[in-house]
């Protein structure tokens, strides 16, 4: 097993960092703090950094075609745009339960957002995974989950992975890239729970998982099909939360942390906490597709 160490890049002392994505068309970063309720965009060349914040949790953050930004706040779904700073909201996936908010959305191969819903204090199956398409239709994927995590589809778009954190386990579904059906969920792997949560993750050119290990201190580089832990990539805070391949050639791995859950003697210990890291491995990742409306 290959053992690395990512860097820190960015001291933005998150309380919940999440949700990397790489816009190759701007070549930006963009990120959320969920419990801090901003989101975060970095010029990794210039260094340049900026954020925006908002009245509630922001739970993922995508770039559309258009070059605005999907918003899943704690109320639903909303479209942002960076330039004028203009916030609308969609009337889609309302949510008017103080006690949930969203975690974790990407967009399929077919330009589709997926979205999952959780209660913040992680009461169990009360959540749902939803697939909203091009024309605001929403439709159900996996209902009563607990903390949704991780989605992420092979290069032939015949398989898709994903991570309710709570399961300990990474499932596997047939995947229909002209329908965006599911089906035929199996358990790709366990997750030994001394490891550290399965968190969010990404997917390289080999169609091998990146995963965020929350507790673990690390990303951990797996092999869906053996289970097989290929790569380690050590991280100075303890709650390892997401990471996605970024750069020009898609050979960056950047990975967001949280200080939210940390005691005072671990801040201390791992003043990095909540940062964002970044690391070179020697595989590359491969190109988001951005949401196809608006």
């Amino acid at each position: 097993m290959n053992i690395g160490q990512a860097t820190i890049l960015l001291k933005t002392r998150s309380v919940l960092g999440e949700g990397p994505v790489w816009d190759w068309k701007k070549q930006r970063l963009w990120w959320v703090d969920i419990e801090g309720n901003l989101l975060h965009e970095l010029d990794p060349i210039t260094k340049k950094h900026r954020y925006w914040s908002f009245d509630e949790m922001i739970g993922a953050a995508v770039p559309a075609e258009n070059g605005q930004l999907l918003l899943a706040l704690e109320s639903g779904l909303a479209t942002f745009s960076p330039l004028t700073g203009e916030l609308m909201a969609l009337g889609v996936l309302e949510n008017s339960d103080r006690e949930m908010r969203f975690n974790d959305g990407k967009v399929g191969p077919e330009g589709n957002f997926w979205i999952g819903s959780m209660h913040k204090k992680l009461a169990p199956k009360t959540g749902n995974l939803y697939c909203v398409d091009t024309n605001w239709k929403v439709s159900l994927k996996i209902p009563e989950t607990t903390i949704s995590n991780g989605m992420v589809w092979t290069t032939d778009q015949c398989s898709f992975y994903y991570i309710d954190t709570a399961a300990h386990e990474v499932w596997k579904f047939d995947y229909d890239s002209t329908t965006s059906e599911i089906k035929n969920k199996r358990v790709a792997f366990s997750v030994p729970e001394h490891l550290g949560g399965a968190d969010g993750m990404t997917i390289d050119a080999e169609d091998m998982l990146w995963i965020a290990h929350w507790g673990g201190q690390c990303i951990r580089r797996w092999n869906p099909i053996s289970g097989e832990v290929l790569e380690e990539v050590a991280v100075d805070a303890p709650h390892v939360t997401s990471c996605c391949f970024g750069g020009k050639d898609f050979d960056s791995l950047y990975i967001t942390t949280a200080r939210s859950g940390l005691s005072d003697a671990q801040l201390k210990e791992y003043p990095q906490s909540g940062g964002l890291f970044v690391y070179k491995p020697k595989v590359v990742g491969r190109p988001i597709t951005y949401f196809k409306n608006g």
